[in-house]
């Protein structure tokens, strides 16, 4: 999950102490489709120098078990390259972006570092500060990563898919919708509002969340605004050739003043976070929540599988989000500053190993971004349904926007339409606005999209 991170994501930090990186050597695969690059097939390290390499991670957050699993994998490779140490940081929420902001400019710091998709992979990419992984591992290894599309620019694959978040799925507690008298969970937006209705009559939460941190708001933007409008639609916005006031791209607006209006959120949703309004979801106080798809596991085994159905949000419209779940991958990438590329790019085609691959979905439940993954290990019917849901799903809308734009409008605008500070025109006339501002103030911005929409 991303609370936090896109308001903080402009500032950067105070001075940081950034340890300085050291060589590293490379690494053997045992996965189908292992490039014959230096970075993938390795040479023996048995005489090498003692070296270290330095990963930067997030996401132990969104896919509970991956701290074990990244300690596992290093201490797997060490072995097998016994003159190789790595040190791994995992980031927080709040200080992850900040931090390689610094990194980059300090041009010290990680070899390896977790990236978000889209416009959070290119907005580095295109300020010079990650070395495109298929330079490194080659086309035929990069072939495999899921979603790489909407992390290639000018021809390169920029980063190594990690794992798949299906953004974002619906769960729905079908024994509280009993308490209410409603026997299935509901399949239309007007079901969706209907029942709203009906579980407030019984003195139910319909749907719990969270706006506080502002993160809810760009998940909100992508699987409501998906319903009416496409990814090349919103970089058509961005670049000056469509307006983010036009009817398919301000619709979404409307949609969550309508069920604000129809009391479908927790009376609190202003003034906590979005795991703490999840909270109530699991504890039986609210019928439905909205969630990180590599979550998914976990709520189910605190509730019990039984009683949860996970599906799309109900849709309302026809667009390409309609009734789909948004699919992004979390990333890994090699920073341009790194003294140690090739054996950074080795480490990471090691986790995309076929052994590492299947560790990663037992350790976690959440979905490595590699077509070379067996899915056959997937046995739940609601993670299996997430998945089908995930590979066919639409593009993220919130990765294809401009991060500042998210950030100073997306998020504002949605804590103003809950709040009841703003209205659906205000809010799209804002964004628009803030766009307009961008496309004078960061020129360059508008440059590097207008390329990333031309491919």
């Amino acid at each position: 999950m991303r609370n936090n991170r896109r308001r903080r994501l402009l500032a950067v930090g105070g001075a940081l102490a950034i340890a300085a990186t050291a060589a590293a050597c490379g690494s053997s695969g045992s996965g189908t489709g292992t490039p014959t690059t230096a970075a993938a097939t390795g040479a023996s390290t048995a005489s090498a120098a003692p070296v270290k390499l330095t990963m930067w991670w997030w996401g132990d957050q969104e896919a509970a078990g991956l701290k074990a699993y990244v300690a596992e994998s290093v201490k797997l490779y060490e072995t097998a390259h016994p003159n190789i140490t790595i040190d791994t940081v995992l980031q927080s929420t709040d200080n992850l972006v900040p931090a390689f902001q610094a990194a980059a400019q300090a041009k010290q710091g990680p070899d390896i570092q977790y990236f978000w998709g889209g416009i959070y992979t290119l907005e580095p990419y295109w300020a010079g500060s990650i070395t495109p992984i298929s330079d490194l591992v080659g086309a035929a290894e990069a072939d495999h990563y899921v979603n790489r599309s909407e992390v290639t620019a000018e021809g390169k694959v920029v980063t190594a898919g990690w794992y798949i978040q299906p953004s974002f799925p619906l769960l729905v507690r079908t024994d509280v919708l009993a308490r209410a008298g409603i026997a299935a969970a509901p399949t239309s937006w007007d079901e969706l509002i209907s029942d709203c209705k009906t579980l407030r009559g019984k003195g139910i939460t319909p749907i719990a969340g969270g706006i506080k941190d502002g993160w809810f708001g760009g998940w909100l933007y992508s699987i409501l605004g998906s319903q009416s409008a496409s990814a090349a639609d919103v970089k058509s916005a961005v670049i000056g050739d469509a307006k983010f006031t036009d009817p398919g791209q301000a619709a979404w607006w409307a949609k969550l003043k309508e069920s604000v209006d129809a009391k479908c959120w927790n009376d609190d949703i202003g003034s906590v976070d979005l795991y703490q309004g999840q909270q109530q979801w699991s504890d039986g106080k609210a019928a439905m929540t909205v969630t990180a798809g590599t979550d998914v596991r976990k709520f189910l085994t605190q509730v019990g599988a039984d009683k949860v159905v996970v599906s799309p949000l109900p849709p309302f419209g026809t667009g390409p989000g309609a009734n789909k779940l948004g699919s992004t991958s979390q990333t890994l990438g090699v920073t341009s500053f790194s003294q140690h590329k090739t054996e950074a790019a080795a480490f990471i085609t090691f986790l995309h190993t076929q052994e590492r691959l299947q560790a990663f979905y037992k350790a976690t439940g959440a979905f490595p971004a590699d077509d070379r993954f067996d899915t056959s290990a997937i046995v739940e019917p609601q993670l299996k349904a997430l998945h089908d849901l995930a590979t066919s799903g639409a593009p993220y809308l919130e990765n294809f926007i401009p991060s500042e734009l998210d950030a100073k409008a997306v998020f504002v605008g949605s804590q103003g339409i809950f709040a009841g500070t703003t209205t659906p025109e205000k809010a799209a006339a804002d964004m628009q606005a803030t766009i307009e501002r961008l496309r004078t103030t960061n020129p360059d911005l508008v440059s590097n999209f207008k390329k990333w929409a031309a491919q």
